[in-house]
């Protein structure tokens, strides 16, 4: 099912035997467009505590309650590696997660390219094998957090408008497939629409823009999208219709 990210900030976390924190932030990795961790705030009043929570233990959001069903314990998901909140996700810490949930590391210790092999997930034209794998503690992650990049301006071919609204995801693999675009600074055409995420040629974090090769009066001009109806198929085949591609099946 597709699901908004900003619609389960705030769930609360349904673990296997209780009710434990709050879901604050998504982090997702920025080469695959892949949900890693779900950022879970189990700090009370007196107290603050985060801790990141892999999408291999992630269930079925519950709408009605505002649920988020996790395939952990509450003791497991307290005794999970504390996160600093000033300090990006190191590799170091990733490893620690990896010993405390029992898990494969998803990273590769190396990749022996070789030719036709430029793609290792779906769909092809984004996932591109890295080029810098290295194994050294403090590495840098391709890890970025949801709400870093709500906010984003687009930058299209022909100026800046609007800003990233939201993400969308499917919850079977937990792959980001639409980026939800909020054009209002376009008066008097202000509406949110959606872009797939493959029309996305970069995001600079240092410049804080969304990147397409698109001009302004195309992405307008697109479906519109009412995030309190959910997402079809016939909506989706309206939407690649437009931007005159394929439905990606």
């Amino acid at each position: 099912m597709k699901r908004s990210l900003k619609e389960l900030q705030n769930y609360s976390l349904k673990a296997i035997d209780g009710e434990k924190g709050k879901v604050k932030n998504f982090l997702f990795d920025d080469e695959s467009w892949i949900i890693r961790y779900l950022e879970a705030d189990l700090g009370g009043i007196f107290s603050r505590k985060r801790v990141l929570i892999p999408r291999e233990f992630l269930g079925e959001p519950n709408w009605d309650y505002k649920h988020f069903p996790v395939e952990l314990t509450v003791e497991n998901i307290e005794n999970a590696p504390d996160i600093d909140f000033d300090l990006p996700v190191s590799r170091k810490y990733e490893k620690e997660l990896v010993r405390h949930y029992e898990l494969n590391p998803y990273w590769p210790a190396s990749i022996a390219p070789y030719p036709g092999r430029e793609s290792i997930l779906y769909p092809a034209s984004l996932f591109k094998v890295p080029k810098d794998i290295g194994d050294e503690d403090e590495k840098k992650t391709h890890l970025r957090s949801f709400k870093e990049v709500t906010g984003y301006f687009i930058k299209a071919v022909d100026g800046n408008f609007g800003h990233v609204e939201d993400l969308i995801i499917d919850d079977t693999d937990w792959q980001i497939l639409y980026v939800v675009v909020d054009t209002s600074n376009i008066v008097p055409w202000s509406k949110v629409v959606m872009l797939p995420i493959e029309l996305i040629d970069e995001i600079s974090f240092i410049d804080q823009k969304a990147i397409i090769n698109l001009p302004k009066d195309t992405i307008k001009s697109a479906p519109e999208y009412d995030p309190a109806t959910a997402i079809n198929a016939e909506y989706e085949r309206v939407l690649y219709d437009f931007y005159g591609r394929k439905v990606i099946k």
